[in-house]
């Protein structure tokens, strides 16, 4: 074999540009067989493990819970125990499943310290070097953020690798989204009233069952909801798949409801339910939870009686549902949307058509 292969981080979802390092099973320097595993690593949508393209020794500097962009080299073989220098051109494993970005561990560094996602560097296969990382910082030798100093009068706090993966996608939506929030005000009595009429009718459905398929069905009229802007221009889904937000002990996730606009009610909840489940048994796939072209997070069951989502990548609104204000008994939709698609009267517009679908919508 060739005295040194490079590891890259594999891509396991076409839209993942980036992974954290979850944990290493191996020590630096530590002899290693082919197929031996190297490290875990989660993306937003499913963990997975690194395992050794050949026998040798196994060397890497990346430290757990950090985001290492898809494709760059996360560790490397060496036929003798003698570690390669840091921005040695390593060749690639053979067959290994190479992301569209390459990134020396410098580069990286930098990227990190000064928040510069890997989209900065558009979709080539090239190298990519500190040179190329400073150009797109101007050209000026960076200085490192305040963040980065170590407080006196504070100590870390353990994030989840889900948080550091919502964190890194939620950064770049706000980086480019221009974020507007509209909210309007139901009766919490009418909404039990419509839930007992749909109940009677179909068996007991929740207000997140309910709002989702009405969701859903409003959309198909509000094309400028069930898209994205990709920075030079608007897109609108042709299909019709929403994503509810759950985090019950389990780390963030967001199931999807696929082709949610054909269902019926009944078959909105069943799909709800089952995802549901899949999540509680952590059996969710990576295919559960791609494809999402709106979200809807449900709050009231927290009690949260106003809150503000936040757009996900590659959407352009999210609808919140809020709890029973405690003095007048009345209750927040809340629909956060990115302005360079929609604006403020399209908003209401979509929320007021929602508020009458709940109260008065269909039992099918």
């Amino acid at each position: 074999m060739s005295s040194r292969i490079a590891v890259p981080v594999p891509q396991m979802n076409p839209n993942d540009e980036q992974a954290v390092l979850v944990q290493w099973h191996v020590k630096p320097g530590m002899q290693v067989v082919a197929g031996q595993k190297l490290a875990t690593m989660e993306t937003s949508k499913t963990a997975f493990d690194v395992d050794a393209p050949s026998p040798g020794y196994a060397f890497f500097d990346a430290e757990p819970k950090t985001l290492v962009a898809v494709g760059a080299r996360l560790a490397w073989i060496c036929a003798e125990n003698v570690p390669p220098p840091p921005d040695e051109e390593v060749p690639a494993a053979p067959d290994a499943a190479v992301g569209r970005q390459r990134f020396t561990r410098k580069a990286l560094q930098l990227m990190r310290r000064h928040g510069i996602g890997v989209e900065a560097f558009g979709s080539g296969t090239g190298r990519v070097e500190v040179a190329d990382v400073e150009r797109v910082l101007g050209g000026q030798a960076a200085r490192p953020a305040e963040a980065t100093a170590v407080p006196q009068d504070a100590e870390p706090l353990e994030q989840s690798p889900s948080k550091l993966l919502e964190i890194q996608a939620l950064s770049e939506v706000q980086r480019h989204a221009i974020p507007s929030l509209v909210s309007l005000s139901i009766a919490g009595a009418d909404v039990e009233e419509a839930l007992r009429r749909r109940s009677a009718a179909q068996g007991p459905v929740s207000l997140l069952e309910v709002g989702l398929h009405d969701v859903a069905r409003l959309l198909a009229g509000f094309p400028e909801l069930n898209g994205y802007h990709d920075g030079t221009r608007a897109w609108s889904y042709r299909s019709v798949s929403i994503g509810f937000a759950m985090n019950l002990g389990r780390s963030l996730r967001v199931p999807v409801v696929r082709d949610a606009a054909r269902l019926s009610l009944l078959e909105t909840a069943r799909a709800i339910r089952s995802l549901s489940l899949a999540y509680m048994r952590d059996e969710l796939q990576v295919a559960d939870l791609s494809g999402g072209t709106f979200t809807v997070t449900d709050l009231s069951t927290h009690g949260a009686e106003f809150f503000v989502p936040v757009v996900n990548r590659r959407q352009s609104a999210i609808l919140g549902i809020c709890a029973e204000r405690a003095g007048d008994r009345r209750r927040n939709l809340v629909l956060a949307f990115d302005h360079r698609m929609a604006d403020g009267m399209r908003a209401a517009a979509f929320l007021g058509a929602l508020r009458d679908r709940l109260l008065e919508g269909e039992t099918g």
